[in-house]
C-alpha cells in the first residue's frame, strides 16, 4: 500500500516491547485476561481506557487478506476475540 516500514525503528520496537512485557499495556492486559478465559465484553466493560487494538484487529486482517499478507498471530488473536477459537485449542500440542 506504499507505507514505509516503521516496526524496526525505535517507536515500533518500543511499542512491541511495551505490549509484550509491561503490565501497564492495555493490549497486554486484554490478552492476558482473554488467555484466562474471560469474555471480551466483560474485559472491555471493566476498563476505563481504550485498548485500540481490539477494534482495529479485524480491519488489519481484512487488509492483510486483500493484499495477500499472512498474519498468523493476529489472525489467531482475532479468532480468540471473536470466540471462534480458544487459546488452549490454538496453542496446544
Amino acid at each position: 500500500m506504499g507505507a514505509k516500514p516503521t516496526i524496526t525503528g525505535p517507536s515500533g520496537t518500543g511499542d512491541i516491547m511495551l505490549t509484550c512485557f509491561i503490565n501497564l499495556s492495555r493490549k497486554r492486559m486484554v490478552g492476558v485476561r482473554l488467555g484466562s478465559r474471560e469474555k471480551l465484553d466483560d474485559i472491555l466493560s471493566s476498563m476505563n481506557q481504550v485498548a485500540e487494538g481490539v477494534s482495529t484487529a479485524g480491519a488489519v486482517i481484512a487488509l492483510a487478506q486483500k493484499y495477500n499478507v499472512k498474519m498468523l498471530v493476529l489472525t489467531a488473536v482475532v479468532w480468540i476475540m471473536d470466540n471462534e477459537q480458544t487459546p488452549k485449542k490454538l496453542f496446544s500440542n
